[in-house]
């Protein structure tokens, strides 16, 4: 069953007050949650035509047209996804517990990470599971029998209990949690006294490989958080541990926001020199699974998945705030709906890639289908099932129909505002302009 997905809307901050950095900012972190939702889809869509497995992942189907590039595109994409969900999860934690306070952050998380993820437990996981039980009576792996009982081999009844997915609500409550307590014994100063570019970004261009040591000291002590699977109810420590370290992170980056610019200058090389990381990941990862025990190996692939994580963490961050200024309001769109995609996608993977097992198509050619009719299926049932409802309050907060009155009463303070600031701007420039003829009577 599934692990590896995390949600990009899970932190969307609070649409009433602007950010004091400023609205571009927040564009340029929604474009990367947006983005996020769309390589989570990728991502496990990619399971059924990988020629390995990940260790303890139980899917729907394996199918005959498996590729290699499938396994790089997994690993590759599993190596920084979920850091980032976390990164920015601390980032936006930040915000709102300096708007609201320990205890308003602590409610709200309480309501839009608990509450859908007992929703998820109830109707989701049920779902999923006899979707994957369906495969599982397909490909032989079971029998009609074993599924009424709920009795199956001990691969398949090892990894039966447990949230799929929706681990990352489970673990990401809890990291708000610790935080939120973190806050309450040393609470934040009412007025920042650190200067520009100090404390953790102070660090420089160096940044993501100072960040990379303390991860991968926990991943050569165990790296079974990142390569390896186990569904169950019961968090892990050590997976708290490790993407705990980048919710942290996301905390002592927010208050030195307006700095993240500089920090991620050098955004073009950091992704540069992740990707013959990318390349290395895949063959140490070989030599792990067959040689658990060789510590040299460990070490080389903690660092790897550690370098990795942090390089392509700072380069699309900067890539984020190089451009994803652009289509603001269609990016806050998907980020509000990306939580939801989040929720309801590993269903409909399955359920295709189902679906598609005895086509003859080519492996690449069935990874698009389900990714895009995944895509579809996910952003069309939100806009006519969830925004505007009851759902959609639950998951990001109220949003008001386009057509709405409430909608417009909104938005026309905004304008005034705007319009007040451009005649403002106006007078000035006309008061400053030199007088250059008098008028005479």
């Amino acid at each position: 069953m599934a692990r590896m997905s995390g949600p990009s809307s899970l932190n969307s901050h609070p649409q009433a007050a602007p950010d004091t950095e400023g609205e571009g900012r927040i564009a340029a972190l929604d474009g990367l949650r947006a983005a996020a939702m769309l390589l989570g889809v990728c991502l496990h869509g990619s399971v059924s035509y990988m020629s390995g497995r990940m260790p303890g992942l139980i899917w729907v189907v394996r199918d005959s047209t498996c590729h290699s590039f499938f396994d790089f595109l997994f690993w590759w994409l599993h190596a920084f996804r979920l850091p980032l969900f976390f990164f920015l999860a601390g980032f936006f934690a930040a915000l709102v517990e300096v708007r609201c306070g320990p205890g308003g952050l602590l409610a709200q998380r309480a309501r839009r990470l608990l509450v859908p993820f007992l929703g998820g437990c109830l109707v989701i996981v049920p779902l999923t599971f006899y979707i994957w039980a369906a495969g599982w009576l397909v490909s032989g792996h079971c029998t009609v029998k074993q599924i009424l009982a709920v009795k199956f081999r001990p691969v398949i009844q090892g990894e039966l209990y447990g949230p799929l997915h929706l681990w990352f609500l489970e673990d990401l409550f809890l990291l708000n949690l610790i935080f939120c307590g973190y806050r309450r014994l040393f609470p934040q100063p009412a007025v920042p006294t650190q200067p520009a570019l100090g404390g953790i970004a102070g660090w420089g261009q160096e940044l993501p490989l100072w960040l990379a040591i303390p991860t991968t000291i926990v991943l050569a002590i165990n790296l079974q958080p990142v390569v390896a699977h186990h569904n169950s109810f019961v968090p892990d420590g050590w997976r708290l541990l490790y993407y705990g370290l980048f919710f942290a992170a996301g905390v002592a980056i927010y208050p030195q926001r307006k700095d993240l610019p500089a920090i991620c200058r050098s955004w073009g090389g950091y992704l540069a020199l992740s990707a013959p990381l990318a390349v290395l990941l895949l063959p140490l990862l070989h030599r792990h699974l067959e040689q658990p025990h060789e510590w040299q190996t460990r070490w080389v692939l903690a660092a790897t998945l550690s370098l990795l994580a942090w390089l392509s963490l700072f380069g699309l961050l900067g890539l984020g705030l190089r451009y994803g200024h652009a289509q603001r309001d269609r990016l806050r769109y998907l980020a509000d709906a990306s939580y939801w995609v989040y929720l309801c996608h590993l269903p409909l993977v399955g359920l295709i890639q189902l679906d598609l097992v005895g086509v003859a198509m080519p492996a690449g050619v069935k990874f698009l289908l389900v990714v895009g009719l995944t895509t579809w299926l996910a952003l069309t049932s939100y806009h006519t099932l969830v925004r505007y409802t009851f759902l959609g309050a639950c998951l990001h907060g109220r949003r008001n129909r386009p057509d709405s009155p409430h909608r417009a009463a909104a938005v026309r303070p905004r304008l005034q505002q705007q319009a007040d600031r451009s005649l403002t701007l106006t007078t000035r420039r006309a008061a400053a302009r030199p007088i250059t003829h008098f008028h005479r009577g």
